[in-house]
């Protein structure tokens, strides 16, 4: 049982409580245990040396010990060769005949137990509540060792099972009984705060697969607990129990699943959200259930119909360091079916790490006709990104990503209202022409940021630009910030004077030529198409209008990987 973790400070010093290892590079603990720290060393006494970690989840409610939700979440900021723990049934602490307390162990740091740690035998059972939130923990007298400083986070498991029941917070430190009480979150507890641990208990009402990418549909946040409640209420108007205040969509599919009866108990429920969601979360709801529902009168799949995938990288700068913020995330029909990240690194690594969490991503949609998404800042957006390669498991060479669509996408776009708006109208009117007709841009104006934002401005109907060489930064800002969902450039440098290196006329036309009456949502496959044409020694050369060729493509429908767009503290 490798997975119990110690943690210590950056700088050193005494370890400043204990953890435990879920998965791979995830660690719970205490929030009070972190508290002030954004970054720690996280050990596993006799499987694995220190490691740097992050804290990447808290909760939002919790200010100071002994307050509720006293949870965090530390990510790794690499995988571990280690098994995590296995986390017991719920209700794995309910007094049963013949033993009416469990006999548990927890694994802690106290002082002069530092490197190693030692272990507490504590008992408790599912009856020993307090305020809904903790379970009391006692320690016999014959026992030698006490509840102290070091313990807290220490994951609380059956010696006999090996199961983790859940985590150890505080005790009784005053006293003549000092250190012969605590207090632990149950499991029920900390699943309550982190909903992300439901992608890793054993539930039995959804196999792991479908119960995680369902939850993955709701990780915006964007349905608000009044919509939730009605949906409830409609979907089961028989029900006349008083429903729980709902925190969150997860929370009721959960109570649905967990506390009621019933065949296709949750898919009614979902129905009901659907009709109650936003489109985005919507549209989400019918890719599950059109996913794993596929015999669901009126929701299946038309027959023949192309099941399509993503792999969507998602580059964030960060002010530390000026470092980048990193996460690949595979989805299927718009559902995410996995996640690689967020991994911090530095600039000069982009390439190589972005390569590596691509091959650990591509199974997932391999099967699939699927495309490169790249949702990037502006500075990265004239990255030769389809010359990136992708190494595919047992594959005998890599190769270059233009064998699949590839297409950039704006960061800062996930964010504003108003360029949604823009951007989602501007879709509309190029969806219903059919046809792309991209704008040439000559790289010879000499528009400032303002005249270019209100020539575009005044041009509704205008959906897509072809810019002759790479756009300056003022162009584009303005392109972007006026909703421009569709844009195609060249990488290459004007060269300034007299434009001889840009050739407009020739270049142009080719690639107008090429895309403009295309179904804007076939571009990025004829764009890769053009782009494979380009390298061709019989088709190419540099004058073709696939050579180096960027593809700005951005469909606000297409929502980005849920945990980085909600705006909180998950990281991870």
């Amino acid at each position: 049982m490798h997975w119990r973790a110690r943690i210590r400070a950056v700088g050193g010093g005494p370890p400043l409580g204990a953890g435990v290892l879920v998965d791979g590079e995830r660690v719970i603990t205490c929030a009070h245990v972190v508290a002030g720290h954004a970054e720690v060393r996280v050990a596993l006494p006799g499987a694995a040396d220190e490691e740097p970690a992050r804290v990447v989840w808290t909760n939002d409610d919790w200010h100071e010990q002994g307050d509720r939700g006293d949870v965090a979440v530390l990510a790794l900021d690499r995988p571990v060769a280690v098994a995590p723990c296995a986390l017991a049934p719920l209700g794995a602490l309910r007094p049963a005949r013949g033993r009416p307390a469990h006999v548990l162990r927890a694994l802690g740091f106290p002082e002069g137990h530092e490197r190693d740690g030692t272990y507490v035998t504590v008992t408790t059972s599912a009856d020993r509540q307090l305020h809904g939130e903790w379970l009391e923990l006692d320690v016999d007298r014959a026992h030698l060792r006490r509840i102290g400083e070091g313990f807290s986070g220490a994951g609380v498991y059956d010696p006999v099972s090996g199961e983790v029941v859940g985590i150890v917070t505080d005790a009784d430190l005053e006293g003549e009984r000092e250190g012969a009480q605590g207090r632990m979150l149950p499991l029920d507890t900390v699943r309550r705060h982190w909903e992300a641990l439901d992608d890793l208990l054993p539930l039995g009402w959804m196999e792991p697969a479908p119960r995680r990418e369902l939850r993955a549909v709701f990780d915006g946040g964007e349905l608000a607990p009044a919509a939730v409640a009605l949906a409830v209420r409609q979907a089961f108007p028989t029900f006349l129990r008083e429903l729980p205040a709902f925190r969150s969509p997860w929370h009721a599919v959960r109570y649905v699943a967990e506390d009621l009866t019933g065949e296709g108990r949750v898919e009614r429920l979902l129905r009901e959200l659907r009709d109650h969601a936003p489109a985005a979360v919507a549209a989400r709801i019918t890719a599950w259930l059109r996913r794993w529902q596929p015999d669901e009168a009126g929701h299946g799949p038309a027959a023949g119909a192309v099941r399509t995938g993503s792999l969507m990288v998602r580059v964030e700068p960060m002010t530390k360091a000026k470092s980048l913020d990193l996460t690949v995330c595979a989805l299927v029909d718009g559902v995410p079916v996995g996640r690689a990240g967020p991994v911090r690194v530095r600039p000069q690594q982009l390439r190589t790490k972005v390569e590596a969490l691509l091959a650990e991503q591509v199974g997932a949609v391999a099967a699939f006709d699927w495309i490169a998404e790249f949702v990037v800042p502006q500075g990265l957006m004239d990255e030769p990104f389809e010359e990136w390669l992708l190494r595919e498991p047992g594959a005998a060479r890599p190769r270059p990503l233009r064998a699949v669509p590839v297409v950039v996408r704006h960061t800062d776009r996930l964010k504003p209202l108003m360029v949604c708006r823009f951007t989602r109208e501007r879709w509309e009117t190029v969806r219903a022409r059919g046809e792309t007709r991209p704008k040439p841009v000559a790289c010879s104006l000499t528009w400032d940021y303002q005249e270019f934002y209100d020539w575009l401005d005044g041009q509704e109907q205008l959906c897509a630009l072809a810019y002759a060489a790479t756009p300056v930064d003022a162009w584009l800002s303005a392109a972007l910030d006026i909703g421009m969902p569709i844009m195609l450039w060249r990488r290459r440098d004007c060269g300034g004077r007299g434009h001889e290196d840009c050739a407009p006329a020739a270049f142009l036309d080719r690639l107008t030529g090429a895309v403009s009456g295309l179904d804007p949502d076939r571009l990025p496959y004829e764009v890769m198409k053009l782009r494979k044409e380009a390298r061709s020694p019989e088709q190419g050369g540099d004058g073709h209008c696939g050579h180096r060729l960027t593809l700005f493509w951005d469909d606000p429908e297409r929502s980005p990987d849920p945990p980085l767009a909600m705006g909180n503290k998950e990281r991870g």
